[in-house]
């Protein structure tokens, strides 16, 4: 069989192409509000209630009807008969007549016949009677009816993430449940006859599988679940049987490792294999991890990570992440800041043509941030481990100068932990 590649597919290309070839979207679920944060929500969430549902006060003090009080002044005070204590927090199905008050906490529903509320320390209580010393004007004081949330208002919009505040919303509108997209499943398949799952080793041709959980947790930081995690030795039989597995029970396989230049090429023998309508694009424009490639089997994304690390991490975010988003429905998890670069950098003169991730250090600088370069040899974690953020530089540019402007991208679990923002 035939494999390898004879030419190199931009980044964009390689994934439009395959997202054209692929299901886009997952099945929808019921959540409970207080387990959905995080999650995505399928359609638009509507108020089935105005907030507040009647008029109520916003302040401890005197209700009133604000005709009652026309002209009061220090000079001219009006007394007004107290029909309540100020203790009375709801008055439900009591009547305030004109030149009459009732004493009322925050929160509380104001009585029928009122229409304003005059705060307890603008008044004087003297026994049965409470005398005001200025006017007041309707509706002062108070919450109208759905001045904070109208019925059928849009309250979280599809496609949105649920945010904290968006659970105390969703409880207080008495929303139990919510119809949310189900977390993209991910399966990731390591190869190589060298990997071992343990930290016990005792053979010297066995090295530990380490690159999987950097993935894994990614995967989790940006809304996934790791269906399953293989390692298969490089046998086409194996993988095959693996890749089966896979493909039955997530939305997305990432395989890694087993992809190379020429035709050696495992993961590319294993999908042709499975089935020969897979389209495989191999050979991506990005430095590092060239090797890297994208294919739509049986309606669902494969993308076939290098074995090294950084060529790995590379495809991952220019690849995998895409199409993971993409089947989540969910808009991208990352954020960018603006930093001036430390030092200049120069693409390596082979791929300067090339899609390039930059990784850098950011660092506070004054009242802005400034970014160091790093950069290694495709194997070396430490450029990563070094790294809070990366550039994604494109096929057009060849260096980037001492003080220039950059996007960095930050991304939760390689940039931040919990919300921490990792800059020195």
């Amino acid at each position: 069989m035939v494999t390898g590649f004879t030419h190199y597919t931009s980044v964009k290309f390689a994934l439009e192409t395959i997202s054209r070839l692929t299901e886009s979207k997952l099945s929808v679920e019921r959540v409970k509000t207080k387990n959905s944060y995080g999650r995505i929500v399928s359609k638009n969430i509507l108020s089935p209630i105005n907030v507040p549902d009647k008029q109520r006060s916003h302040m401890d003090g005197y209700a009133v009807a604000a005709s009652s009080l026309t002209g009061a002044s220090s000079r001219f005070p009006i007394d007004l008969p107290l029909m309540g204590g100020l203790g009375i927090a709801h008055h439900r199905r009591r009547r305030l007549s004109r030149g009459q008050t009732m004493g009322i906490v925050t929160g509380g529903e104001l009585p029928v016949g009122a229409d304003a509320v005059v705060p307890v320390e603008d008044a004087k209580r003297a026994g049965t009677k409470v005398r005001f010393l200025k006017k007041v004007r309707k509706g002062e004081f108070c919450f109208s009816i759905g001045v904070d949330v109208k019925k059928g208002a849009i309250v979280v919009r599809a496609g949105a993430s649920v945010r904290v505040q968006d659970i105390g919303m969703l409880a207080l509108l008495g929303i139990r449940e919510l119809r949310v997209f189900a977390k993209p499943r991910v399966a990731i398949i390591a190869t190589g006859n060298e990997l071992v799952d343990s930290f016990d080793i005792t053979h010297p041709q066995k090295v530990r599988e380490s690159h999987s959980p950097i993935f894994e947790n990614l995967i989790r930081e940006i809304g996934g679940v790791t269906s399953s995690r293989e390692i298969v030795r490089d046998d086409l039989d194996l993988m095959s049987d693996a890749v089966e597995r896979a493909l039955g029970s997530s939305d997305i396989v990432l395989t890694l490792g087993g992809t190379s230049l020429g035709e050696a090429d495992l993961v590319e023998q294993t999908l042709r294999r499975i089935s020969k309508k897979s389209r495989i694009v191999h050979g991506i424009k990005m430095d590092r991890g060239r090797v890297a490639g994208v294919a739509a089997v049986r309606g669902k994304p494969v993308v076939m990570l290098p074995g090294p690390v950084q060529g790995a991490m590379n495809a991952f975010l220019l690849l995998a992440l895409p199409l993971i988003l993409r089947i989540a429905s969910g808009a991208d998890s990352s954020a960018f800041v603006r930093a001036r670069l430390s030092t200049g950098w120069k693409a390596r003169k082979k791929f300067q043509g090339f899609t390039k991730v930059l990784y850098v250090r950011l660092e506070r600088k004054g009242e802005g941030l400034l970014a160091r370069p790093i950069v290694g040899d495709t194997e070396s974690i430490s450029v990563l481990t070094d790294s809070n953020g990366f550039v994604v530089v494109p096929e057009g540019i060849r260096e980037l100068g001492p003080g220039e402007e950059v996007s960095v991208r930050l991304l939760p679990g390689f940039s931040y932990v919990g919300g921490q923002f990792l800059a020195s």
